[in-house]
């Protein structure tokens, strides 16, 4: 990037990275001491490159403050009570700090408002070049970082979290082939003619370009609605009907056999196999209740207060104030006393989850006693919730019921499930003339 002017540089690092690619750390060198034996203590920023993965620039800043070495814990990156000014020179270097990372994230913000000096102005924009060198206008990937941020910090379930990450990365790749920077005042028909080509010509499905209209719908529609107070040009055309593209798609349910569940109900792996106990049982719970995955580990003996009873909110839903009430089956009943009404001890996160569960049945699956079961390999943590759904509706509950267990509020959510069994279709049936009937007494006028 040598060969770039300062402002093509400033192009492209605002382009590609986000003020969280800044690293500022605390640093000092203990053999450039002063005749007191004291050192300056610098404010080291280096400019993380997410594409490589490595720090490509660095500079220090001169925070006014110097220790000596012995008072100094490179550890925490502050000054020790060992030195008689500590509290001080500790509130000198936050503020330092915080004035600069306050600049960089600030598109309007001027340098000498943000108490920053000359040349630290200049040091800053050689390593991270600010909005301000480009009369910056924050682009549509700022304003999808930033609703990220406030998503993650009001504490939103993380799966639903990720899918704004999921959405801001794809757009920077979108304006990286297409060598552009995408602009709210951009957001048009035009603009979507162009982001749904790049996506099919990228292998995206369908279903996932549906999803990622949605998920942006709902990032513009946020700031739309306060475009006034926040002087944006953006456009109403992200409304039209045809701004959006893809098809929902329809995942198939994948469940496990009620003989499956059964026998893992029953079976218990061996001394060298017991890191799958613990597996084994998160995935009944899921079996056995239509739990999602983010619930597994919060039921606690508050969630069992009303005797035979589960209530709680499912993390997913949690603003939409769905609640489940579920009376606990035998099974159920039996795998949460085993933790006394506790869950808190099955930790695992959402991936590593996944990769255990198929671990777990390519192991199932080569045991001779299991052949005869057809252990698949290719279950997540949602089809555990299939299963449990599926098995209501093949025996015949009330689907009111079954949405009330698992949280749900939509009918349409039955549709993927009653074709799994012929068989429910034909019994409905016979149910309709199980007992005779007396034929209707036709009343003569």
């Amino acid at each position: 990037m040598s060969h770039k002017s300062d402002e093509a540089l400033a192009v492209y690092i605002n382009k590609f990275y986000s003020p969280q690619d800044l690293k500022i750390s605390r640093k000092i060198f203990s053999n450039q001491t002063d005749n007191d034996g004291t050192c300056m203590i610098y404010l080291r920023l280096r400019r993380y490159n997410p594409q490589t993965r490595k720090d490509e620039k660095e500079k220090k800043i001169p925070t006014g403050v110097r220790v000596k070495p012995k008072s100094w814990s490179s550890k925490k990156g502050e000054v020790l009570k060992s030195d008689f000014e500590w509290q001080n020179k500790n509130r000198i270097i936050q503020e330092k700090e915080s004035d600069i990372r306050k600049y960089i994230s600030s598109p309007d913000i001027d340098y000498v408002f943000a108490q920053l000096k000359k040349e630290e102005f200049v040091l800053i924009e050689q390593v991270f070049p600010t909005p301000r060198l480009l009369k910056y206008q924050k682009n549509l990937v700022h304003y999808i970082e930033e609703y990220y941020n406030r998503r993650k910090k009001l504490g939103h379930a993380a799966g639903t979290v990720k899918e704004f990450k999921t959405l801001m990365n794809r757009v920077k790749s979108f304006d990286d082939d297409k060598d552009r920077i995408t602009f709210l005042k951009d957001i048009n028909l035009l603009w979507s003619d162009d982001f749904e080509l790049w996506m099919t010509e990228k292998g995206y499905s369908t279903g996932t370009i549906e999803k990622t209209y949605t998920i942006l719908k709902t990032v513009l529609i946020y700031f739309y609605e306060r475009r006034k107070q926040l002087n944006i040009q953006l456009s109403e055309e992200f409304t039209y009907k045809s701004f959006k593209r893809g098809e929902k798609s329809r995942n198939e349910p994948n469940p496990m056999t009620y003989e499956q569940v059964l026998f893992l109900l029953n079976y218990r792996f061996s001394d060298d196999e017991k890191h799958f106990e613990n597996l084994r049982k998160m995935v009944l719970i899921q079996c056995f209740t239509g739990c999602r995955y983010d619930d597994i580990k919060k039921f606690r003996p508050s969630h069992f207060k009303e005797k035979g009873w589960l209530k709680y909110k499912p993390t997913k839903t949690t603003r939409y104030d769905i609640n489940v009430a579920q009376p606990l089956n035998k099974y159920a009943d039996a795998l949460f006393k085993e933790v006394e009404y506790n869950t808190s001890s099955y930790k695992m996160q959402n991936q590593p989850y996944n990769r255990a569960i198929k671990a777990m049945l390519e192991n199932l699956a080569q045991k001779d006693e299991c052949k005869k079961l057809k252990f698949k390999t290719n279950h997540t943590s949602h089809n555990f919730r299939d299963t449990f759904i599926s098995q209501a509706v093949q025996s015949g509950v009330n689907f009111k019921s079954i949405l009330q267990w698992v949280g749900q509020s939509s009918y349409t959510i039955m549709d993927r499930y009653i074709h799994l069994s012929p068989e429910f279709n034909k019994r409905e049936m016979q149910k309709l003339y199980k007992q005779k009937r007396k034929p209707h007494t036709v009343i003569q006028q």
